[in-house]
């Protein structure tokens, strides 16, 4: 199969600090959001992604579509941050999730595959996409051939996953030609 893929979603982790005066960063940067009896992080969507800040120092930013760019970010707000007064630095991002979308350029037939492929489930009137699980990677692939990856945090791990992905499609696919079929 020619499948490709797209990352829609990098999640990254990291520490700014050893801890941060939330109250004072929502009062100089502008546009963030704390709600403390809410939600116990600063919010700030800037530079096209989303960051959450913690007054542990630990920060969470998501939204970026690769690593290079989530690291471009951190850095920007880094040194926004570092122009707004507060001394921050961050050298250790480390990558918690990365999303793809992925073509398998063919339609797909649900109900058959969902019988042919062990502990897969496949419930329409629930959901509209086939669940499948590769380890502690869950797997939603629908019938247009579309299939959405969550969990993977490497290059490798999410060429590995598709991999599997179509390998396991094919064999269920061939072993749906092996099915009776019922005679009307």
């Amino acid at each position: 199969m020619e499948t490709g893929y797209q990352v829609q979603n990098v999640v990254v982790t990291g520490r700014l600090a050893d801890s941060m005066n939330l109250v004072e960063m929502h009062n100089k940067v502008s546009d963030s959001v704390y709600e403390p009896g809410k939600f116990p992080a600063l919010r700030i969507k800037k530079f096209g992604v989303g960051f959450l800040l913690y007054s542990s120092g630990n920060f969470v930013c998501s939204g970026s579509r690769s690593t290079d760019l989530a690291q471009e970010k951190v850095n920007s707000l880094v040194e926004m941050l570092c122009k707004d007064g507060f001394k921050v630095k961050c050298d250790n991002v480390e990558v918690r999730n990365i999303v793809v979308s992925v073509d398998l350029k063919k339609s797909l037939k649900l109900h058959e595959l969902a019988y042919a492929i062990p502990d897969s489930e496949y419930d329409p009137e629930a959901f509209p996409g086939m669940k499948l699980r590769k380890g502690s990677t869950r797997i939603l692939v629908f019938r247009t051939g579309k299939a959405i990856i969550p969990g993977l945090r490497t290059i490798e791990e999410i060429e590995s996953t598709i991999g599997w992905l179509e390998n396991t499609i094919i064999a269920a696919e061939g072993e749906i030609e092996t099915f009776e079929k019922p005679k009307y």
